[in-house]
């Protein structure tokens, strides 16, 4: 067995399910052992090579970092090194400087040039008695005269002294993927450090790979049609695939495509896309934007994209489709808070348009394919609403599937309330700060 950590993205739970599927769809063995808000550790029986690797870290929307463990800390360790309220216990301090793991990561260190860097994990984003910040320049600043000890030539680190851009309070201790890659930090004899903190451990491992936030933000900022409103983020639309099933050389649909980004995200992928959508502006950028993606790859793509209403999918889909991946129409963008009787009468005519929809998509998905989708949940004067799952598949041939299952999820029976995996889950929220109409996540199964 091989331990391997995941840095898991803003919906934790979102990023836990899809990496859980997605082992589970590729035939690997493999367990949730230890887990936080920030990343996960999954304990995985076969030994996943370089390329495997690369095309999990490609395919997973909701994880930024993959690498392989190397070393673990009982957690009282740096809890007693780097207190965040009192004396550093130099019996312990002393212990975690002594950096075991230096060699497995750098065997053969002397007379080379060295860059590397500590990201920090903590367990939440605080609340946790460690002085994080501290602990992190104080590894920094070891690993470097270690190496140095060892006869580096030379060793220089990269951290932030700046807060974190997004959220000002919160500690920027962690790497971002643009800093990674613009300093080469993944290539030997330069690496990356991953200090991830669970209730009970701190794990050291080493990143193999990240996702390419650059290539996407070139993507999102060259393509030739953008439509900011109702466009769909590309790391959602790789969960939805992940969530579906769709693996490279399956033909998957989106009866809801848009302006193409999940298509586009497809097409990335290796998949055959199918996209459908009613509104002729939309499919017109659906279809500038992938010829935009032709070319910008310089190779053939698979794609078809077809303007029409996908209550009648059959009369346009002609060819079996592997999987399923889109967010249909949400309903109304409220500016305040609407009335009750507004929002079930949203909620029905949606419904019975998912039914239609998801009746047509039984008629062409393969046996054994899955549907992910999104759903609202729109907040009201009272509790929030949403579609009833009885009304949504009755009479369509799909049946809901869960999430989150708990063969998988082996943590232990102790942890923290705010950390504890509700299993067998029907759907995922995803949820927007500050919106009326917010969303969640459901996978349906033919």
């Amino acid at each position: 067995m091989t331990k391997y950590a995941f840095v898991l993205g803003s919906n934790w739970l979102l990023s836990i399910a899809e990496l859980l599927i997605y082992i589970q769809d590729r035939g690997f063995e493999g367990t949730l052992v230890d887990q936080s808000r920030n990343a996960v550790i999954v304990d995985i029986k076969q030994r996943l090579d370089v390329e495997q690797l690369m095309e999990m870290q490609s395919a997973l929307g909701g994880c930024y970092k993959v690498g392989k463990v190397i070393w673990d800390y009982d957690i009282d360790v740096p809890l007693a090194a780097y207190p965040a309220r009192k004396a550093a216990d130099k019996e312990m301090l002393k212990e975690i400087r002594k950096c075991p793991w230096l060699k497995i990561v750098w065997p053969r260190s002397r007379g080379k040039k060295i860059k590397f860097g500590i990201s920090t994990y903590p367990i939440f984003n605080g609340g946790f008695p460690i002085n994080f910040r501290r602990f992190t320049r104080g590894m920094d600043d070891q690993v470097k005269k270690l190496l140095l000890e060892n006869g580096a030539r030379r060793a220089d680190y990269f951290a932030y002294d700046e807060p974190d851009r997004r959220v000002s309070s919160r500690l920027n201790i962690s790497l971002w993927p643009k800093t990674i890659a613009r300093n080469n930090l993944l290539a030997q004899p330069n690496a990356e450090i991953l200090a991830i903190f669970s209730e009970h451990k701190l794990y050291i491992a080493r990143t193999r790979f990240v996702y390419d936030s650059m290539l996407q933000q070139y993507r999102d900022e060259s393509r030739p049609f953008v439509s900011a409103e109702i466009s769909t983020s590309p790391k959602i639309c790789r969960t939805l695939l992940t969530l579906a099933g769709a693996r490279p050389g399956d033909t998957i649909l989106d009866p809801f495509c848009g302006t193409g980004t999940l298509l586009m995200e497809a097409a990335l992928l290796g998949m055959k896309c199918i996209g459908v959508d009613i509104d002729g502006d939309q499919v017109q950028g659906a279809r500038s934007n992938m010829k935009w993606l032709v070319r910008d790859l310089g190779e053939r793509l698979d794609y078809d994209i077809f303007k029409g209403d996908s209550r009648r999918l059959s009369s346009l889909v002609k060819k079996q489709v592997d999987a399923v991946a889109f967010e249909p129409l949400l309903g109304p963008i409220y500016k305040e808070v609407p009335p009750i009787v507004e929002v079930e009468k949203t909620i029905k005519e949606l419904t019975t348009l998912y039914r239609q929809v998801l009746t047509e998509i039984a008629t062409i998905l393969r046996p054994d394919g899955r549907v992910a989708m999104t759903i609202p949940v729109i907040n009201t004067q009272g509790e929030p609403i949403s579609v009833k799952f009885k009304e949504l598949t009755m009479n369509t041939g799909m049946t809901l599937y869960r999430m989150l299952s708990s063969e998988s999820i082996k943590t232990r029976s102790d942890i923290d309330p705010r950390l504890k995996i509700r299993p067998e889950r029907e759907l995922i929220p995803e949820r927007k700060k500050g919106q009326l109409v917010q969303r969640a996540i459901i996978v349906l199964e033919k």
